[in-house]
């Protein structure tokens, strides 16, 4: 026996009786029985708390919640731009390439109209004047292939030079030959001529390409482009002091502003809080829980360049795993569990953790022999928040003295599968984040109102009126265009009488000409016709022009702003950022009528996990179907009010896990972070076993892995 110092004995007395005090009362006790390098007294009576050595499992785990979501790409502004539009809204699917979000291209649209019509000209130019080109060779080529063949025949009929017809057959052989020359030459010259009209013809439209390339690509730069093919997840808003919205037309965004989340809904991933590439190496098993089943799942690890660069944006880093499915089973928005088991131990022999003491790097026990205990030591091995395992010094059914013992309960359960699952509950209330302009399509002239004709939040169908106008024109312009065209049409007609063939080249140009000041003067006319101002699709009007009859309205000013109820939502309260793509969710409204009804809607925006901080939201959009939008939209026509919204009442049921083992909360206990129940088995043996808590609600937890179905556990 080791020989242990006074003080050192008082002291371990004092720890002794501390632990004593502070260990567990029974099965659903609130205290977790620490006990750290306990050094133990002396032998002393057997009578004193104690322990059967047994076998037991031991787990090293570590569970972390996750959401199932697709791969989310974002994409940011390469210039600073004025919005116009989202072309596509979240839920929607986008290729990619396409745009999700443009910026006012009018000045740039017009200058690819003019550009694009200019080599549509120059083309059929050039396709007219190459075909003349190259019949005007063809006939060359004939008229120099017939004289070759004709000196060739004459050659053939050449006379001896002794001949008195030589002389006679020489000077006409002359004559043809220098025909012949001159055929090759105009050939030649025609063949030189049309390659240096394709050479110059393929210089300049070259060039004018390239011209439209970079108007193109300038208008990329407008618009945000997918950089994959997926479903819109999330788009960019202002955020004014926490008052959010969606970018309106006319707003300017920075450049490198992150605007858009596009997801691959053809790969699952599961996002949880951040595990390092080091959790993951010294784990034995990693697997996820989705609805009560096991799935194998492959972590995702992230640079350390991209790692330091979400610290740099102040952002939050976050765990992603891919998950096997090879069945579809998992959809996006279900609720999941990673289980990291970094050491899991199979019925090895164990003693409570109170009965370890240690002393000079050396392990310890105290084993009952007789009346009385005796100091062993042991060599240990792994150990959970209550047990550690025994290598050697001890045999299973002895005794040791520990400050620790599970006490019968009174009330019992057997365990059973079931479900678990959280509420949500909060407000929305129905928006339109992408509504577009219904503009004065009047170019030419001066527009002034007569009559507004719609309210805000009014449904209107295709073709209704937005508005009464009249347009006054500008008869000196048209006057003018007038008489330009009449001296066109007289320059023409004397071209034409001169001689189409020898003047096609002017005659072209000045039907061009005409072409272009009469489609001018056909619009300027059109304009000057112009009485109303129609809805162009069916939708909402959710915002209206403050104008009175006689006020002056500009080329291009918006009259009101119309929204597809398609392109409407829910815009539900979530500032704990629970929701996320996928999540079903009933949504309570009041009817036109008066009476509540219940629809059922989906989540249609990513949740946070899966998203940078820039497009973090304290909210989720939610689609519900076009005819009950348009049925909400109803009840809020009574009133043009800037805030004239109708909240509504939002439920749903979160993290649930079906088909799991449940145990409630009152029988479980935590121990330096692991969890136990006491079991009673059939001979009526109590131990205490302990197990892989997968998560709880209000009433119960739920068993990842440790416990059975069937087995009887107690508490009091």
């Amino acid at each position: 026996m080791k020989s242990h110092s006074f003080s050192k004995k008082i002291y371990a007395m004092i720890l002794s009786f501390a632990l004593a005090a502070a260990s567990l009362t029974g099965c659903a006790s609130d205290d977790d029985g620490r006990n750290d390098d306990i050094t133990l007294l002396d032998p002393v009576s057997v009578s004193v708390s104690s322990e059967v050595v047994s076998r037991r499992d031991i787990y090293n785990a570590k569970v972390v919640s996750a959401i199932v979501c697709p791969k989310v790409t974002e994409g940011s502004f390469e210039r600073s731009i004025n919005f116009s539009s989202y072309v596509k809204m979240p839920g929607e699917f986008v290729e990619s390439g396409d745009p999700v979000i443009t910026g006012d291209t009018k000045a740039i649209d017009k200058q690819i109209k003019e550009l694009t019509k200019s080599i549509r000209k120059m083309e059929t130019n050039y396709n007219e004047t190459i075909a003349d080109l190259r019949k005007d060779e063809e006939e060359k080529k004939a008229t120099y292939e017939w004289d070759e063949e004709f000196i060739k025949d004459l050659e053939g009929q050449a006379p001896e030079k002794a001949d008195p017809k030589y002389e006679e057959w020489k000077a006409y052989f002359d004559y043809r030959d220098a025909l012949y020359r001159d055929s090759i030459m105009a050939y030649e010259w025609a063949k030189l001529e049309r390659k240096e009209t394709e050479e110059q013809y393929n210089l300049e439209h070259s060039y004018q390409l390239s011209k439209l390339n970079e108007l193109n690509r300038q208008k990329n730069e407008l618009m945000l482009l997918s950089e994959v093919s997926g479903e819109v997840v999330a788009l960019g808003f202002w955020n004014y002091n926490n008052y959010i919205r969606y970018y309106e037309p006319g707003d300017y965004i920075n450049k490198n502003t992150v605007g858009v989340a596009v997801g691959d809904t053809s790969i699952k991933q599961l996002r949880c809080e951040f595990v390092s590439q080091g959790d993951v190496n010294k784990a034995q098993d990693i697997y996820a829980i989705v609805n009560g089943k096991r799935y194998e799942v492959q972590y995702q690890s992230m640079s350390t360049e991209e790692y330091k660069k979400l610290l740099e944006k102040n952002d939050v880093v976050y765990g992603t795993f891919t998950i096997d499915d090879p069945l579809g089973e998992v959809n996006f928005g279900d609720y999941a569990v990673i289980v990291m088991i970094n050491e899991m131990k199979k019925g090895v022999l164990c003693v409570p953790n109170s009965a370890v003491g240690t002393a000079n790097g050396e392990s310890y026990v105290y084993v009952a022999e007789g009346e009385s205990y005796k100091e062993r030591t042991i060599r240990t091995g792994a150990s959970d928040g209550a047990y550690t395992e025994v290598l050697s010094g001890v045999e299973e059914g002895e005794v040791v003295k520990a400050d620790f013992h599970v006490k019968n309960g009174a009330r019992t359960t057997t365990l059973q599968r079931g479900s678990i699952s959280n509420k949500f509950t909060s407000s929305g209330y129905l928006y339109y984040p992408s509504p577009k302009r219904i503009e004065n399509p009047v170019e030419y002239g001066i527009t002034y109102i007569d009559e507004i004709c719609v309210k805000r939040y009014q449904e209107v169908i295709e073709g209704q009126v937005i508005a009464r106008v009249h347009v006054v024109p500008d008869q000196i312009e048209i006057d003018r265009n007038d008489r330009q065209l009449l001296r066109l049409n007289q320059r023409l007609a004397e071209l034409v009488e001169k001689g189409e063939e020898e003047n096609k080249a002017q005659i072209r140009d000045l039907r061009e000409q005409i072409a272009d000041v009469s489609e001018l003067l056909t619009d300027m006319r059109n304009d000057a016709k112009v009485t109303e101002i129609v809805a162009f699709s069916g939708g909402i009007i959710t915002d209206v022009l403050d104008a009175e009859a006689g006020d002056l309205l500009k080329s291009g000013d918006a009259v009101a702003r119309l929204s597809d109820e398609s392109s409407s939502f829910i815009v539900v309260q979530d500032e704990d950022k629970k929701l996320s793509k996928g999540n079903k969710v009933n949504v309570t409204y009041t009817g036109p009528d008066g009476n509540k009804a219940v629809v059922e809607g989906e989540v249609v925006t990513a949740n946070a996990m899966t998203l940078s901080k820039d497009l973090q939201a304290d909210f989720a959009l939610v689609r519900l179907p076009a005819d009950v939008v348009a049925i909400i939209s109803g009840t809020n026509q009574d009133s043009s009010g800037w805030w004239n919204i109708t909240w509504l009442e939002v439920e749903a049921t979160l993290r649930s896990m079906d088909n799991v083992i449940l145990i409630p909360k009152s029988a479980v206990y935590e121990v330096k972070g692991s969890t136990y129940v006491t079991v009673r088995d059939d001979n009526g043996a109590l131990r205490m076993v302990s197990f892989i808590a997968g998560g709880s609600d209000l009433e119960n937890y739920w068993v990842a892995e440790g416990l059975e179905e069937g087995m009887t556990i107690c508490w009091e």
